[in-house]
């Protein structure tokens, strides 16, 4: 049984001090923290005069142990070094950060605060969506140890499972599923060393169970990467495709598929049974469906306080502690089953709608499992097609486009160096010049 604890120091507290927190690499040489010498660690940590401190989350212990050690003392905003520099200066600059903590971008210059009057101590996650402009969630150290509770009720862990942390911290998925989750129940987090030694990473450490997002949850299938002991993995943060469940499926390895938002401190519900996609709501929580099938869900323990000096956009997702996820769905035998977005569909010239995930997921099945694509609506209505090159889609395009009408299909290819995409994976749609 999972406790549920208020704050980081409680969670390391509550487990046994000698037992292994945290594995870690310096340089080639591996290490180890356990759960008393973090707290200490933590307690030990000088607090600087600055009241909003923005801490680069590159998944190393010093950047965990600052955060941490900070959270309910100064404000925090956790931002990701792998942004790009305008980005991460929009949000320095709308967080009012006064001290950053961390290796960022190089040659990398954050603006001067604006502002020094912040007196709050909650933590600020930026949502990583597909629009330009992210914003920043307000949540706090209570609500995020909550959410771990919440996911850990369904999906429980022991003292005895490693998990691999692979993931952004900067994310709210990365920080609750790959971090609070098992630290929860005294595990052990092997802190990974980025994308290019990930297939390292499970071989050395040989983890018993990974949070993933699909991209990489595919990458790793496919070339079978995955060590054997690996028994349990959790993919969350968008779709992932039957294939890739299935390859996972085969080498023995049980996967749970979970859903949460930013906004809900990561997870709201989780799969537990065969089908990865039906979906069991997590214990704090109560989900409807409203009326144009979007999911709502009511919580008291895990939802957001709001976005930060961001009263309209709050009202219109937050309302008398009922947060409308922007996710359509629908409730069947108990089950929550995510069907979409409300901003995947399309409106054309001619009213017809088109629903982007499946649209994509059939010219997917003409591209391959592994082509990096997405559909855009240009200015004029017609649909193009963003492909990353070397991919040559002009034949396949033809081809899909023959089961099409005329005004639902692809008009127009535009090949691209890399997609535009954020720290989870997810293209950024809205990035995309259609070149109009």
């Amino acid at each position: 049984m999972v406790q549920r604890f208020n704050s980081f120091r409680e969670l390391f507290a509550g487990q046994k001090a000698d037992n292994t927190a945290f594995e870690f690499f310096e340089g080639d040489t591996r290490k180890q923290l356990s759960y008393g010498e973090v707290l200490e660690m933590i307690s030990a940590y000088p607090v600087p005069e600055e009241k909003v401190i923005g801490v680069f989350c590159d998944n190393s212990i010093l950047s965990l142990l600052t955060v941490f050690a900070l959270a309910g003392k100064r404000q925090l905003v956790l931002l990701n070094p792998m942004d790009e520099p305008r980005v991460l200066a929009a949000e320095i600059k709308a967080a009012h950060v006064s001290k950053i903590i961390g290796q960022g971008p190089e040659d990398f210059e954050p603006p001067a605060p604006a502002r020094t009057d912040v007196d709050t101590a909650d933590i600020l996650f930026f949502t990583s969506g597909t629009t330009a402009q992210n914003k920043a969630v307000v949540l706090d150290q209570k609500r995020l140890c909550s959410s771990a509770w919440n996911g850990g009720s369904l999906l429980p862990l022991s003292e005895t499972d490693r998990l691999l942390s692979v993931l952004p911290h900067s994310h709210v998925f990365g920080f609750v599923c790959s971090l609070l989750w098992p630290l929860s129940f005294g595990a052990k987090v092997a802190l990974g060393r980025g994308l290019k030694r990930i297939f390292m990473d499970f071989s050395e450490f040989r983890p018993t169970a990974v949070s993933l997002v699909p991209e990489m949850a595919a990458f790793l299938a496919f070339r079978k990467l995955f060590n054997p002991e690996l028994k349990l993995i959790l993919i969350g943060a968008g779709p992932c495709s039957d294939q890739v469940l299935g390859v996972i499926r085969e080498m023995g390895i049980r996967v749970s598929y979970g859903y949460g938002l930013t906004e809900s401190s990561s997870g709201i519900a989780l799969s537990l049974g065969d089908d990865p996609r039906a979906m069991t709501v997590c214990p704090d929580y109560e989900a409807a469906i409203e009326d144009d099938g979007e999911i709502s869900v009511v919580c008291s323990t895990t939802l957001m306080k709001g976005y930060y000096e961001d009263e309209a956009s709050t009202r219109e997702v937050l309302r008398e502690n009922k947060l409308y996820t922007g996710d359509l769905g629908r409730l069947e035998g108990g089950k929550l089953f995510i069907t979409g977005r409300k901003k995947d569909i399309l409106v054309l010239s001619d009213g017809t709608k088109v629903f982007l995930p499946e649209y994509e997921g059939r010219l997917r099945g003409i591209l391959g499992p592994d082509s990096d694509f997405a559909v855009v609506q240009m200015k004029s209505g017609a649909l193009a097609l963003a492909a990353a090159k070397p991919d040559k889609a002009e034949g396949a395009v033809d081809f899909f486009n023959a089961g099409y009408p005329r005004g639902q299909r692809i008009s127009k290819i535009i090949y691209m160096d890399e997609l535009p995409k954020t720290s989870t994976g997810k293209i950024r749609r809205y990035d995309i010049d259609t070149g109009e």
